[in-house]
């Protein structure tokens, strides 16, 4: 069975440069598919060279929220996604105001561009949200609609009434090694709460490392201990996780 990393950053140690032993080790667990996230023009530059370069990688470009000392500029980032069909979705974007208490007007702007870029480009849009849930619902009803293109929230960690909301607007929701930590079991009760056909797994690579490797650099050969977790979860089988999670990804990126 195959399974599908959704959101990871191959442009940091651990992976870096050892791009071969690390796909490699992932074909072992099944582990098929790699979505390497842009986080600013520089990384997304990167994930589009290696998205060409290895068969199992696919890309974003985007400029996370936390990165606003750059400028957006639409146009170099289209740029990219002209020139590499392996460039299946805008992000990661959205609004954190955990770890920036400033600039939140430019946070929102960032966000629109992002939103309107995915219009544009008819790809998925990858939503970075913490500490911000109603403006992030706020922001996606007036700019982004749900028959527009498809939304991902990942690496959620937020509240059930949130993924209600996010899920009725016909969001994807994405989890990370976060719901293996001990004293999570708020954020147990989501996993249990969403739907098969909205579920997504992700490592967040080299971050979030799954029980027991917490506090150690992440890669995306942990993505099975995920994997193993949501079935356990949802009382299912853990084949059945990565069928489920897969078909989502590869609904979701039209890659059928």
């Amino acid at each position: 069975m195959e399974l599908v990393d959704s959101h990871c950053h191959l442009y940091y140690e651990p992976m870096l440069n050892n791009y071969e032993e690390l796909i490699k080790n992932c074909r072992k667990k099944g582990i098929n598919k790699l979505l390497t996230i842009g986080v600013n023009l520089e990384t997304s530059i990167l994930n589009s060279k290696l998205s060409v370069k290895y068969k199992e990688i696919y890309a974003t470009v985007g400029l996370h929220p936390n990165n606003l000392d750059e400028i957006f500029n639409d146009k170099d980032y289209q740029g990219l996604i002209n020139k590499n069909r392996k460039i299946i979705g805008i992000g990661e974007t959205g609004l954190d105001y955990y770890r920036t208490k400033t600039k939140l007007d430019i946070q929102r702007k960032n966000f629109i561009n992002h939103i309107n870029l995915s219009k544009k480009c008819n790809l998925p849009l990858i939503v970075h949200t913490r500490d911000a849930e109603n403006d992030t619902i706020q922001l996606l009803k007036l700019h982004m609609k749900n028959s527009e293109p498809k939304l991902i929230i990942h690496c959620f960690t937020g509240t059930k009434n949130f993924a209600k909301k996010l899920l009725d607007f016909g969001a994807y929701i994405s989890f990370s090694g976060i719901i293996t930590f001990k004293k999570n079991n708020e954020l147990r009760e989501v996993v249990k709460y969403v739907p098969e056909d909205r579920i997504l797994i992700e490592t967040d690579s080299p971050y979030l490392s799954p029980e027991p490797y917490r506090g150690k650099k992440n890669t995306p050969q942990n993505l099975d201990i995920i994997a193993f977790e949501v079935a356990k979860i949802k009382n299912i089988n853990e084949k059945m996780v990565y069928k489920i999670t897969t078909n989502n990804f590869n609904k979701i990126f039209k890659l059928l």
